[in-house]
């Protein structure tokens, strides 16, 4: 009996220290995988690994980038919450509403635009065949200053970013209600501007942000705002 056992217990044993070193080989790698670059599931999470802070982020998708411990706000690893305010400049900013059937009212002033058409009452309508679309964005300005500003003070590009992670910038030249290129800020007063995107119809999943591009320096700076929709 004591001759069959003993080739049990080396095989028992054998087995419990293969469990032992597969499970040593696994798990490095699953620490490895939070590494800069690599990707993450849970928007916002963070892990440090020595001197270094992780975070969990998400600009064509979820991947884990090297963060300071405390990001600044209005950065890409701290973008402002919907709701919230951050002052650029003289001018604090507010993320507003998003308006996915917006092009009624691009195609209402501007009928001769992409995704538009004149109706039988030569009144700009949405075109129903357009391969684009039209969505508006309101960010709520103010004005800390002690004079109006008009339109050509203003130094600003705004963006949103594409499930690829490129960039594509705010329609230029369009006229509307509050349009960038015809608003008024009125000293110490709020006022929506109104921002338009023609957008391809194919495109569903649009990243939740809006960059603001502050072009006043010479070199530009980019801040970064949550968008809720």
């Amino acid at each position: 009996m004591l001759n069959h056992s003993k080739p049990n217990f080396r095989s028992a044993l054998v087995a419990f220290l293969a469990v032992i070193l597969i499970t040593g080989v696994m798990a490095p790698s699953t620490k490895a995988a939070e590494t800069a670059g690599s990707k993450c599931t849970t928007l916002g999470k963070t892990v440090v690994k020595g001197k270094i802070k992780l975070t969990c982020i998400k600009v064509t998708e979820y991947k884990w980038a090297a963060s300071p411990v405390k990001p600044a706000l209005a950065s890409i690893y701290n973008p402002v919450l919907p709701g919230n305010k951050f002052k650029i400049g003289t001018i604090q900013f507010q993320a507003g509403a998003v308006n996915f059937e917006f092009g009624d009212e691009v195609c209402r002033e501007n009928g001769f635009n992409d995704g538009c058409v004149f109706n039988q009452g030569l009144t700009g309508s949405v075109d129903p065949d357009s391969p684009n679309r039209w969505i508006g964005v309101d960010l709520v300005l103010t004005n800390q200053t002690n004079k109006t500003l008009q339109a050509v003070d203003l130094n600003f590009t705004f963006y949103m970013i594409l499930p690829d992670g490129k960039y594509i910038e705010s329609a230029k030249g369009i006229t509307y209600e509050n349009s960038p290129i015809e608003i008024t800020l009125p000293a110490n007063k709020s006022t929506t501007m109104r921002i338009a995107y023609e957008l391809p119809k194919t495109i569903n999943n649009l990243n939740p942000i809006l960059v603001v591009r502050d072009n006043s320096a010479a070199k530009a700076k980019e801040y970064f705002f949550y968008l809720n929709w």
